[in-house]
């Protein structure tokens, strides 16, 4: 009896498909170097970036082409590989080699002091960074009012430019880094 044609068919089809499956989730290897801008590295994985939605928003794009272990374990100290399937894997680096040694007894002792200050769950947004923020941007805009409608002075300036300072210092600079939220639109805002 000849072998039935649709069936032969269909599992040449099936065996295309999933040449075409390996083929698209096979990973690159390539050195540092040759990153794109919308690639970074870490741990010897490259990750592209360029669809990837951080909750410190835009400014992840600042490192693409790199290698940013350090960076990322240094302000992701808790993140496991969980954390970094958000992004899209794609390939190796074949020359990666790394130039700390992480999770040592310093470090995890320097760990344990730090989130005595600061709870586990607790990192975003405490109330002294709510309380900071209220004030220097009420102060601001206070300040803003009174030369409005009272006219400059030099001490009004001075006191001006550091309500602003203050601002940039503390409630800008802590949103840059995605510290005041886990959505990256109330980080953007602030």
């Amino acid at each position: 009896m000849p072998p039935d044609a649709d069936q032969l068919r269909r599992r040449k089809v099936h065996e295309l498909e999933d040449k075409q499956d390996a083929a698209a989730t096979q990973e690159r290897i390539c050195s540092i170097k040759s990153l794109s801008g919308d690639e970074i590295c870490i741990e010897g994985v490259i990750y592209d970036i360029s669809n990837f939605d951080h909750p410190g928003g835009e400014t992840i794009k600042v490192f693409g082409g790199n290698d940013v272990t350090v960076k990322y374990k240094m302000i992701h100290p808790y993140h496991t590989a969980k954390h970094l399937e958000k992004m899209q894997r794609v390939g190796k680096v074949s020359d990666w080699t790394s130039d700390y040694k992480f999770d040592t007894p310093f470090e995890r002792e320097i760990k344990k002091e730090v989130f005595k200050i600061v709870r586990r769950g607790k990192e975003f947004a405490t109330p002294g960074y709510i309380f900071r923020a209220i004030f220097y941007i009420g102060l601001f805009f206070t300040l803003q009012y009174m030369w409005a409608f009272n006219g400059s002075t030099l001490p009004l300036a001075i006191i001006y430019g550091m309500a602003a300072a203050f601002i940039g210092l503390n409630v800008q600079h802590d949103a840059n880094h995605g510290a005041v939220s886990k959505k990256s639109w109330v980080n953007d805002v602030m």
